[in-house]
């Protein structure tokens, strides 16, 4: 899998002399002249930020069903990213991306065949696209927006607008689970942290816009509340024996609160009820969805199903407890 490796030393140069206008359509060259210009950024030669963000959105703009071309173009674009010197620019960077990553993922199909590019060293060599677009998602795109945002702007795609269509095609649903475990990874364990919103909200949107991924955006729903749901019910109750201190007393153990003694239970089961409360709320429809789906689905995600089991009993240690 070929993957590239940004480099650091892009910086703004001096705009080098005008170059030929780009072609109004698509031409059958369009990949090979993406390529070269990802070729000269990873040798040095290109140093100039226009030439580059101009050719990536050219593709984007002209050639949107060639799925190679739009993941070089996601390529180029994160090439560029971390050089955005206001949030304004970061977004912009961001949204070509993700534009170049949904085209295509739409015009990507198991049936293609890579596009054979030249490399620098004159050889021919499979270029493997939607690897290409799936790391840009994963690499550059999607930290970038949690930088973006960490910096006050909340890129549109994380705010909970409605997505007039779904980022992801009917056909492919592998993108997907990985961003959901790269927001998983991100934020499990941190509800309190203003990322779990806005992942929240990313994850609600995807679920409106994408009928095909329902069932995947269910789990992934489930998950992101049905797991700090365990975590703030979980209780275990432990005896100390320590023959060197003469300690010997019961003791409580949750996952987020820690170790508390027998007087302090009450009142930190209540605190963390409370906090579980609301998110237990809006995992019960995505795990009523697990637990009642078809026999087809169990076959194929039966550990989703053990994983919404586990998240459901913690569900129900709340409506026990009220």
């Amino acid at each position: 899998m070929r993957r590239l490796l940004i480099p650091l030393f892009l910086l703004a140069a001096p705009f080098a002399a005008e170059a030929a206008p780009l072609p109004a359509t698509c031409p059958a060259d369009a990949e090979q002249t993406l390529y070269d210009m990802e070729t000269a950024i990873r040798q040095g030669t290109q140093k100039d930020l226009a030439p580059i963000v101009e050719l990536a959105e050219w593709a984007i703009e002209t050639c949107p069903d060639r799925p190679d071309a739009q993941a070089i173009a996601s390529t180029l674009v994160s090439a560029v990213m971390a050089t955005a010197t206001t949030p304004e620019q970061l977004e912009r960077y961001i949204t070509l991306a993700l534009t170049a990553i949904q085209q295509n993922d739409y015009a990507w199909n198991t049936k293609q065949k890579p596009s054979v590019l030249k490399q620098a060293d004159g050889s021919q060599q499979n270029y493997f696209g939607y690897n290409a677009a799936t790391t840009s998602l994963l690499q550059y795109a999607l930290p970038q927006i949690i930088r973006l945002a960490q910096a006050g702007q909340l890129h549109p795609i994380m705010s909970g607008t409605v997505y007039q269509t779904c980022p992801y095609a009917d056909h492919a649903d592998f993108r997907l689970q990985e961003e959901a475990n790269f927001w998983d990874r991100t934020i499990k364990g941190q509800y309190a942290h203003p990322a779990y919103g806005w992942i929240e909200n990313r994850l609600n949107s995807l679920h409106a816009a994408c009928p095909a991924h329902r069932m995947e955006l269910d789990y992934y729903l489930a998950r992101l509340y049905g797991q700090e749901v365990e975590r703030l019910t979980k209780w275990s109750h432990h005896y100390d024996e320590n023959a060197y201190s003469a300690v010997y007393a019961w003791y409580w153990l949750n996952p987020v609160k820690g170790s508390v003694n027998e007087s302090e239970m009450e009142d930190a089961k209540a605190e963390l009820d409370a906090i579980a409360r609301p998110l237990a709320k809006k995992a019960r429809p995505h795990i009523d969805a697990l637990m009642h789906m078809p026999p087809d689905h169990i076959r194929i995600y039966s550990n989703w199903r053990d994983q919404a089991d586990e998240w459901n009993k913690a569900v129900k240690r709340l409506d026990d407890a009220d």
